[in-house]
């Protein structure tokens, strides 16, 4: 069942001399550099590759500051550039502050505040005198501005303007 073949590496085809390898690297323009003794090939970085990776590194940090100068030219935040440029926070502000390149903070959409309808300088006589109706009643500044869709401020306003009082939300029970 189990066939054991005698191949050597000398006997396969594909497998090309070494030494017509090493001429071939050193015909290409390729430099072999001896390792001291004591070393191994893995402490010494090879200068082959090293120059490439620093090449590339260069080529990826030119293309991450031309899409940063873009994405900043749109607007966007800290959150989209680290997702798009796959880089971190502290990374991307080296990078913007090395090349001049200023980065506005966004902020968060948050609640707007409510835009009332009436301001208090021009609070019509018929919306004072509803206030003036439900308080009367025994509403609440709140439920007055709930029912007039009016801020607690204008409710109030309104009734230092025309002067009447409104309902106190304490508990009178325990007097």
């Amino acid at each position: 069942m189990n066939k054991k073949t005698n191949l050597c590496p000398t006997d396969h085809p594909d497998i090309v001399d070494l030494a017509a390898a090493v001429e071939q690297f050193v015909a290409d323009g390729g430099i072999i550099d001896k390792i001291p003794i004591g070393e191994s090939c893995t402490t010494v970085p090879p200068a082959a590759l090293s120059a490439s990776h620093l090449q590339d590194n260069q080529t990826s940090r030119a293309e991450k500051l031309h899409l940063l100068k873009e994405l900043v030219a749109k607007g966007a935040g800290f959150s989209s550039l680290q997702y798009s440029l796959k880089m971190n926070r502290r990374d991307i502000k080296k990078l913007a502050i090395e090349h001049g390149v200023k980065i506005t903070f966004s902020k968060p959409l948050g609640k707007t505040q409510r835009i009332s309808r009436y301001d208090t300088s021009e609070v019509d006589d018929t919306v004072a005198g509803h206030a003036m109706h439900y308080s009367s009643l025994g509403y609440s500044a709140l439920e007055i501005a709930q029912i007039l869709e009016l801020s607690v401020r204008q409710v109030w306003n309104i009734g230092k303007a025309y002067r009447f009082e409104f309902k106190q939300t304490k508990d009178e029970s325990s007097d």
